[in-house]
């Protein structure tokens, strides 16, 4: 992903290689200080000693060609040396999760995966089993971490918390009762709340949307509203079923609660830019993206808003995400397929490039962004398969969404 971009600065790139140095030696997985800091430089020296000797140094077409990004790391997130007390292992392990998932950066997913190793080889610890997953989760590896909470939950059935991710995991793919046999198993040792706001998740999808709103909205208003976390996600659910009803008012109302509680989640500010682009105000996405171009899905969102306001800088956009499309592949990393796909379909006008991709993250992902860009790609390019497919899934799960109000009638039209 970083390849073949520019170095913004000389001085902010050795500030971010500053400021990761930690005293001692390196947890797993990490590159000690004086490695990490000499390894900097050698590449600097050896880059300039290559211009000196080819005398044919690369020289981008402009200042806006990127050819590399350093970004500062979280130094509290290094420790100086292995944790060993499990509870410190725990708390470091989880604020690099929090980390990977705020920042949008998975080289955080491996430092926590290598923190908990420990833990994870001596079969000891519950808590570091559920983070194990929660990482696994956060890389799509759906199946990998079902197994792991299906066996901790075999050993210690009232772990409330790896019931409610196994009910995420389950509706994420797809699998509705799956997803509300845990929700209800939760409620073994969860606040009767979470149960809830598990099931409402669940009910969403499916012609049960309408009660989980009312049900959510009664909750929002009364006496016992939740706090918290809680508040935030049932902000979200309340924003997600808004827009499945059509209605953008109420869900960019509910959205700015959310975002109150956390104004730089990258899923609500995303989920906020969607909303723009839904009702044309494609200006607002790049008034507030433009400072989160290193990352993807804010870059998709500013390739969609500038290609359709014509904007100067709509083909560099466009441009470096496909950059970005092409170091996934290229490089193996955890690729986009949902994100990929839609830039495919809006950005490029490639409906037959964003079904392929659409059907390839069908395959692991069916949540209703998967169910979209999958319609509309197979809209696209009538492809009477894919539609039938998504006939069949609509008809099964009594799903409705105003977003894709035909999909159901599939190959029947």
């Amino acid at each position: 992903m970083f390849s073949n971009r520019k170095i913004e600065t000389l001085s902010r790139a050795a500030s971010a290689a500053a400021g990761v140095i930690p005293r001692g030696k390196a947890p797993n997985n990490h590159r000690s200080a004086a490695t990490s800091h000499s390894g900097f430089w050698v590449t600097i020296l050896l880059l300039l000693w290559c211009s000196v000797a080819t005398a044919r140094p690369y020289t981008p077409d402009s200042d806006d060609v990127v050819l590399a990004r350093l970004p500062a790391l979280s130094e509290t997130l290094a420790s100086p040396a292995p944790a060993v007390d499990p509870a410190e292992v725990l708390a470091l392990a989880r604020s690099q999760i929090d980390y990977a998932s705020r920042a949008e950066d998975p080289r955080f997913l491996g430092y926590a995966q290598a923190t908990l190793t420990p833990l994870i080889q001596n079969a000891s610890s519950p808590a570091a089993e559920l983070l194990m997953a929660r990482i696994e989760q956060h890389r799509h590896q759906f199946a990998r971490a079902r197994h792991r909470l299906n066996q901790l939950l075999e050993r210690f059935p009232n772990q409330g918390q790896a019931w409610l991710m196994l009910a995420n995991i389950e509706r994420v793919q797809g699998r509705l009762d799956a997803a509300r046999q845990a929700c209800r198993e939760s409620a073994v040792t969860l606040p009767p709340t979470t149960v809830l706001l598990c099931q409402a998740s669940v009910q969403a999808i499916t012609n049960q949307r309408d009660k989980a709103y009312v049900t959510l909205q009664a909750l929002a208003e009364g006496p016992a509203a939740p706090q918290g976390g809680s508040a935030r996600w049932l902000a979200t659910l309340l924003t997600e079923i808004a827009l499945q009803q059509g209605d953008t008012d109420a869900a960019m109302s509910h959205l700015q609660d959310a975002l109150q509680q956390a104004p730089q989640d990258p899923y609500l500010r995303y989920l906020q830019s969607d909303l723009w682009l839904t009702r044309n105000q494609s200006r607002s996405v790049i008034d507030d993206l433009s400072g989160w171009q290193d990352r993807d899905g804010a870059l998709l969102r500013l390739a969609i808003a500038g290609q359709r306001l014509d904007h100067p800088r709509a083909e560099i956009w466009r441009e470096q995400y496909r950059a970005r499309m092409a170091a996934d592949q290229d490089t193996g990393r955890e690729r986009h397929l949902r994100e990929h796909a839609r830039f495919l379909l809006e950005v490029e006008d490639d409906p037959g490039g964003a079904l392929a991709l659409a059907r390839e993250n069908w395959r692991q992902q069916r949540e209703l962004a998967d169910l979209r860009i999958l319609n509309a790609s197979a809209r696209a390019t009538d492809d009477q398969d894919t539609r039938e497919l998504i006939r069949d899934f609509i008809n099964q799960h009594q799903v409705v969404d105003s977003q894709i109000p035909d999909a159901a009638k599939g190959a029947d039209e």
